[in-house]
């Protein structure tokens, strides 16, 4: 017997002999089972990403609801220190009964007011004399016989504002007809 014939034999003693057919079907087991492996270990990657995302919405509708609570907060603070001048305003003229400090007082908070509103792009609807736009007016009377042209604002009743070209409150007003 050549050394290859005796490989042969023990290689071959140690296994019982396999038709093709069962060969084909252990190997297409083995290759089930891998499979099978596979698809477990992507189901649970799968399922630990979808986990993953669920929590990053629920992470970002939290920070979003947090930041709309906040949003306000550095006006907020800016508008604090003229509550705080106005209160003191207030203390100084109370005792000794300074109209005209408790006015030049108020002045001021009134103009640091409209600062603070400014820099956040808060602007002042002209409206005084121009014609009437529904856009930036609302009329609450109409009156005849002014002598001013027609649809032109003859009086400011409340003044309107924009923030940052947008419209955030119209200016109420007297209309000529």
């Amino acid at each position: 017997m050549t050394e290859k014939e005796l490989d042969e034999v023990i290689s071959n003693s140690d296994e019982p002999e396999l038709s093709p057919e069962q060969d084909e079907i252990k190997r297409l087991e083995t290759e089930l089972a891998k499979s099978q492996d596979e698809a477990q270990k992507n189901r649970d990657l799968y399922l630990r990403l979808l986990a993953d995302v669920e929590n990053m919405k629920k992470r970002t509708v939290r920070e979003r609801e947090e930041y709309i609570q906040f949003a306000t907060l550095p006006v907020i603070k800016k508008i604090l220190s003229a509550v705080d001048d106005l209160e003191r305003a207030l203390d100084m003229s109370a005792g000794d009964q300074n109209y005209e400090a408790l006015y030049k007082g108020v002045e001021m908070i009134n103009n640091s007011l409209h600062e603070m509103i400014k820099a956040e792009g808060v602007e002042p609807i002209d409206a005084l004399g121009k014609p009437f736009d529904p856009q930036f007016h609302q009329p609450l009377t109409v009156e005849t016989g002014t002598g001013h042209e027609e649809n032109t604002v003859i009086e400011e009743l409340q003044r309107g504002y924009t923030m940052k070209g947008r419209v955030i409150r119209p200016s109420l007003v007297k209309v000529s007809g």
